[in-house]
């Protein structure tokens, strides 16, 4: 009689435990930043995106280089120079966003490459 005694308490025991943790208050949970601002502030950039090509220079190639950097997949320098470096690294995010390859970032590769809009590498 023993162990059934003891077994009817540990599944009361049980059975209080579940319903107090069902019962439980949810926390709030900290409100994460959106993906896009976490870009915008570690890629900040107010000029335009023209079409990018191997060759191009200037702050616009740094904007995207920071922007391939972003994804942590190609970790490229960002001199502004697109170079070979770069030219692979847009390959490899137009081929993760579902885009023909060409390593030109025209209007698909710069919405590929901001996290803010859909698809994203």
């Amino acid at each position: 009689m023993k162990s059934a005694t003891r077994a009817g308490l540990i599944v009361s025991a049980l059975v209080l435990s579940v319903g107090s943790i069902a019962a439980a208050p949810a926390t709030a949970s900290p409100a994460a930043a959106p993906v896009g601002a976490a870009a915008a502030s570690a890629c900040p950039y107010s000029g335009p995106h023209p079409t990018l090509s191997y060759g191009s220079t200037g702050p616009a190639v740094k904007h995207a280089q920071c922007l391939i950097n972003y994804y942590g997949v190609w970790v490229i320098a960002e001199d502004g120079i697109f170079g070979d470096d770069t030219y692979n690294a847009v390959l490899w995010a137009q081929r993760a966003c579902g885009s023909t390859p060409d390593g030109i970032i025209g209007p698909k590769t710069w919405d590929c490459l901001h996290p803010d809009k859909l698809p994203n590498p």
